[in-house]
């Protein structure tokens, strides 16, 4: 079994230790990306940036959600929206702005962000889903990971097969996997053991996202520590 503070590779970056910090929207700017970076996680990403924001130029979006902190490489920028073109070009920018990741939002559950068709909405979309990874890679030219949950409701397996079809036809780089349905949010126990399915299936690494409690977290830094 490996341990939290074992290296691992996500495409060809190498990571010193399998802590990352989540896209946490509304908190996840640069300054707290560093201050985890600090106390030990091994990659950290970036809050939902829209991927309109960034190709229609809005001013809020690209000089605060691109704003990114000499040390606090490695940094995963993550992404979000509904059209490949538009996408290909958030990924070049956000490259540009010295990513070392892209992050593809494929499970936020907010109606806000589903009824663009963006977020969770992917899961009933897959074939989309696909291009705007390919069209990520084709604009970033970085790793790809993309953020799935298994469906929208108990017993949808559509994020599982959609993790599939996006390492098989997309060639991302890895899954980030939050083991609740979307329509839980974020109540409710966690699906471990759908998650340890997921990861035994891919052949590229799953980092798990949701459930941690403060012992968890308490063990974790312990660990780190040692």
């Amino acid at each position: 079994m490996p341990s939290l503070t074992d290296t691992w590779k996500l495409g060809d970056l190498e990571l010193e230790n399998r802590l990352v910090l989540a896209p946490l929207a509304g908190i996840g700017n640069w300054f707290v990306r560093l201050q985890a970076k600090r106390f030990g996680a091994g990659l950290v990403t970036s809050e939902m940036v829209s991927s309109f924001g960034l190709a229609y130029g809005n001013e809020r979006t690209v000089k605060e959600f691109l704003r990114i902190h000499p040390d606090e490489h490695p940094v995963s920028i993550q992404l979000f929206g509904h059209d490949p073109a538009i996408m290909r070009e958030a990924a070049a920018m956000a490259a540009a702005a010295g990513a070392d990741v892209i992050d593809l939002n494929m499970g936020c559950p907010v109606r806000k962000v589903c009824k663009t068709g963006a977020g969770a909405a992917l899961l009933d979309d897959p074939s989309k889903a696909v291009e705007l990874a390919k069209a990520a890679r084709e604009g970033g030219h970085l790793p790809i990971t993309a953020k799935l949950r298994p469906g929208k409701n108990p017993g949808d397996r559509a994020g599982i097969n959609l993790a599939k079809r996006l390492v098989e036809e997309a060639g991302v780089a890895g899954i980030a996997f939050h083991p609740r349905h979307a329509s839980q949010q974020h109540a409710g126990a966690p699906d471990y053991a759908l998650a340890s399915e997921l990861a035994d299936a891919l052949a590229v690494p799953v980092i798990l996202s949701g459930g941690l409690s403060d012992d968890d977290l308490d063990r974790i830094r312990q660990r780190l520590l040692a």
